[in-house]
């Protein structure tokens, strides 16, 4: 029946104007009945790639909201969940063993973190695999990189066509007013379709793909405005996020506090209340808080800490409790790009200048953090 109607109204529509557009109204709505169907059958199955090197791993979400949450991640197409290592019992009597971010609150995100310690020996394998395939790729993957690369650069051409396309048909007629009507969704297809091959194409970002570089992230709280500093590789990045990881998650320093009282020692700062127990990282080096142990029993966290973020624990009354801690450099992380920025390379980019005696710009480098450039 609506197969009639439609050529039914294409014939009026030639008989009438006498420009045989029949044919164009036709696949115009082809198209239109494509896009729709492929465009919905891709976002429901695409996940992002950076976010996917994550997935089913033990990693910490900050949110820019200060929000601190920890547990194994489960990443969809459109949106994150995050399953805590135990249930969370609320003053109400609820219980909650998750929490899930859709896709219009990603962009609440500051970064996800995981570190070495807190995976399974599963999990640590394909972490390995992750970093040898990322900094020495094979033939296979570098080849698929380059397709990509090249279906990316040719991305907004493709848009653009497609707009002016609407546009040029859309002037008149009644081919014309299903174009004006369906434009939106005709835009969406060639975005849709090339999206499916690759993500955005950055040439500074490609030529340090598995590079040291240092990737700098606006601070929270007190550190707010601030700049925290990340070393690490650059695995991968896409249009909305971007990977850093470490080879080795060495700490640079390693210690626990019996803690009775607020303290506060380099990069973190401790506050003791009645009940809870507030950790922030106050430089610019990450914190990561490894367990609890109280009189009546030893808690595993792995809970890392960046720019000013602080997790609140609670303290059991009436008991004494010591923090197994961690200050580090070295983790594998991954953020907005709208927030996060990888700034500098992290090795030897430039070709030497034969006979020549250089130095390097200086920066000031007070408390480890700048000033995000405006």
């Amino acid at each position: 029946m609506i197969a009639a109607t439609i050529l039914a109204q294409s014939d009026a529509a030639s008989s009438g104007s006498g420009l045989g557009l029949d044919n164009l109204f036709l696949w115009t709505v082809l198209v239109v009945i494509v896009a729709s169907m492929l465009g919905a059958v891709i976002r429901r199955r695409q996940r992002d790639k950076c976010l996917k090197l994550l997935n089913d791993h033990h990693v910490t979400l900050l949110t820019t909201g200060g929000q601190v949450l920890w547990g194994d991640l489960v990443v969809y197409s459109q949106g994150l969940e995050v399953r805590f290592d135990a249930p969370y019992q609320t003053q109400r009597g609820l219980t909650k063993t998750s929490a899930m971010l859709f896709d219009d609150e990603l962009g609440q995100c500051l970064a996800l973190c995981r570190i070495e310690e807190a995976l399974t020996p599963n999990e640590r394998r394909v972490r390995r695999r992750q970093i040898r395939r990322s900094f020495n790729p094979g033939p296979w993957r570098r080849s698929w990189r380059w397709v990509r690369n090249v279906v990316n650069t040719l991305r907004d051409a493709l848009t653009q066509v497609m707009g002016m396309f609407a546009g040029k048909v859309g002037k008149g007629g009644m081919v014309g007013g299903v174009v004006k009507t369906q434009r939106t969704k005709i835009d969406d297809l060639s975005k849709t379709l090339v999206g499916a091959a690759g993500n955005a194409y950055e040439p500074m970002l490609e030529r340090h793909i598995g590079r040291p570089v240092i990737l700098e992230l606006v601070g929270l709280g007190s550190e707010a405005g601030a700049v925290c500093e990340i070393p690490g590789f650059l695995v991968d990045y896409s249009e909305r996020f971007v990977a850093v990881f470490n080879v080795d998650h060495e700490p640079l320093e390693e210690f626990q506090l019996q803690l009775t009282e607020s303290v506060q020692r380099e990069g973190v700062k401790l506050d003791v209340l009645d009940d809870k127990i507030v950790v922030t990282a106050t430089g610019g080096d990450t914190i990561v808080v490894r367990s609890m142990k109280s009189d009546s029993a030893t808690t595993d966290l792995a809970i890392v800490l960046v720019g000013g973020s602080s997790v609140r624990l609670t303290r059991p009354r009436g008991e004494s409790v010591t923090l197994h801690l961690q200050r580090t450099r070295h983790i594998d992380i991954v953020c907005p790009r709208s927030i996060a920025r990888v700034r500098n390379a992290g090795d030897s980019a430039t070709k030497g200048r034969r006979d020549w005696a250089g130095a390097a710009p200086q920066e000031d480098d007070a408390a480890g953090a700048g000033q995000r450039p405006q």
